[in-house]
């Protein structure tokens, strides 16, 4: 039986160990960025709420005045029903500016259909 010796202490092996970086991170180091990247998650939250609670207002001016088109539309609506109404027109002012009509009497005969007294 032959046996293989394997040699882990070869060129191409030694210039992997030399040309990989190792990168140690100091504690100090490690609290700056974890602070650093919370000071950023934070701002970003503040401007996420900032942007929401906007919407709220903006949401809230929208409905109070969807609330005040809607009461100014049942005013006119019910401004355009009394000035339908026939007692309406009849006090209005052409109305007024009508001459009323004397006594009327309706004669059946040959040419005359109505004579105003």
């Amino acid at each position: 039986m032959s046996q293989v010796i394997v040699n882990r202490n070869t060129i191409a092996e030694r210039r992997r160990r030399q040309s990989s970086i190792r990168f140690e991170a100091k504690p100090f180091l490690v609290i700056a960025l974890l602070s650093v990247f919370m000071s950023f998650l934070s701002v970003m939250m503040l401007v996420n709420f900032n942007k929401i609670s906007t919407k709220g207002y903006t949401i809230k001016y929208l409905e109070v005045q969807k609330q005040q088109l809607w009461e100014e539309n049942e005013v006119l609506k019910k401004d355009l029903l009394e000035k339908k109404a026939l007692s309406e027109m009849s006090y209005g002012a052409k109305a007024e500016s009508m001459v009323r009509p004397g006594n009327v009497a309706y004669i059946s005969g040959h040419n005359t259909v109505a004579l105003n007294n």
